[in-house]
């Protein structure tokens, strides 16, 4: 069972995390539903880049051809790869940190960093959050579409404020759990 708080992987609900000292609960049905389903689309954008790939080497090798857009629906499968696969690792809290002071720190002081690093980590999403948004907004304005049949160019990259969202929400999450811990004194 993985622990919410530090995402490291623990033993059974109810035990203690061996890592930060959180009682280890399972997850909500809506945490698990949303888990399986970020899983699922991780997954399936993988398996269509690979196969968009093999077919464009395919048909320009044997004949002579490709798939028109073929290139920029990968380059956007990219971006959702990477925004959902963002949002899996603020879901596991695997995103890359500096946890030499939070090995050697006494616990109130982890729980204070823990909710510092949480504060910022939302600030600095919500900022990307705004600009994202802005950035869909003017090629939504601008009605840019793509070759492949046709598509808006702003649908695909819907993707940007929607990853940023999940790691606000998620790291918010986290700092809010913290928060209370700290204030508990736990």
């Amino acid at each position: 069972m993985r622990c919410l708080s530090c995402g490291s992987e623990s033993g059974n609900a109810g035990e203690q995390c061996p890592v930060c000292g959180s009682t280890i609960s399972p997850p909500g049905r809506f945490s698990r539903v949303i888990a399986r389903t970020e899983d699922a689309i991780v997954s399936i954008m993988l398996c269509a880049m690979v196969l968009l790939v093999l077919a464009q080497i395919l048909l320009r090798n044997f004949l002579a051809t490709g798939i028109t857009g073929g290139a920029e629906i990968v380059r956007h499968l990219v971006l959702w790869v990477a925004f959902i696969g963002a949002g899996i690792a603020a879901r596991e809290a695997k995103h890359i940190k500096i946890d030499v002071a939070y090995r050697v720190l006494p616990t109130p002081l982890k729980r204070l960093t823990e909710v510092l690093t949480g504060l910022f980590t939302v600030v600095v999403c919500g900022i990307l959050l705004y600009a994202s948004i802005r950035f869909v907004a003017v090629d939504y304005s601008s009605g840019t579409t793509i070759a492949f049949f046709d598509m808006p160019v702003w649908t695909l990259e819907v993707i940007i404020p929607m990853g940023y969202l999940a790691v606000m929400l998620r790291y918010a999450a986290r700092c809010g759990r913290s928060l209370v811990k700290l204030l508990k004194g736990e």
